[in-house]
């Protein structure tokens, strides 16, 4: 048996609760958008892929040690952009300000602990938050409507403390997917299990 596993970090509730207003204000150009609900909304740092149920362990312990040895940062909410994606729906997402050479190197140096469990690692990392996702049309009308959303007016978010890691599991169906938190981890300090 396999688990679909990512790494992310969730901002505190209020900041989920200020950019689900955000989504509702958009939500007014009615544009076609799949918009994410607050319970998903994260900051992906890694994702694992299917993950065996014998590699399953070693990612715990592989986490745990690795959170033990970080400390927390501080994240702001700063602006909204769009990425367009040829072949797939552009994403509308939420850019930071802050410690981002901090939570570069963190990731980056997550990414470089995991690749020694066998799981590759993604090259390039975006520090973002996905608030939707703009449903794939022909080009000249997604980028029209992505020019759109960028005229909205985004004010930044109150900072907020980074002091943990959770591990999530992803489920997929043909009504979207899911997410479960099955551990989280402390930075500085030894996991905790929800």
């Amino acid at each position: 048996m396999t688990r679909r596993l990512f790494i992310a970090i969730t901002p505190p509730q209020v900041i989920l609760d200020s950019l689900g207003e955000f989504q509702l204000q958009l939500q007014s150009l009615n544009l076609p958008v799949d918009w994410e609900p607050r319970e998903k909304l994260h900051i992906t740092l890694n994702f694992l892929g299917r993950v065996a149920d014998d590699d399953f362990t070693p990612v715990i312990r592989n986490l745990a040690a690795f959170a033990r040895s970080r400390t927390g940062l501080s994240l702001t909410p700063m602006f909204l952009e769009t990425l367009y994606q040829r072949h797939d729906n552009s994403l509308i997402y939420i850019g930071f300000s802050g410690d981002l050479k901090q939570l570069r190197q963190m990731q980056k140096s997550l990414s470089l602990s995991l690749s020694q469990l066998s799981f590759p690692q993604p090259r390039r990392f975006l520090p973002h938050l996905t608030i939707g996702r703009l449903k794939r049309t022909d080009p000249t009308t997604t980028k029209k409507y992505m020019d759109l959303i960028r005229t909205r007016e985004f004010i930044p978010l109150p900072a907020f403390t980074v002091d943990s890691l959770a591990l999530y599991q992803s489920f997929l169906s043909r009504a979207g997917s899911h997410y479960q938190r099955l551990r989280t981890f402390t930075l500085g300090d030894s996991p905790s299990t929800l």
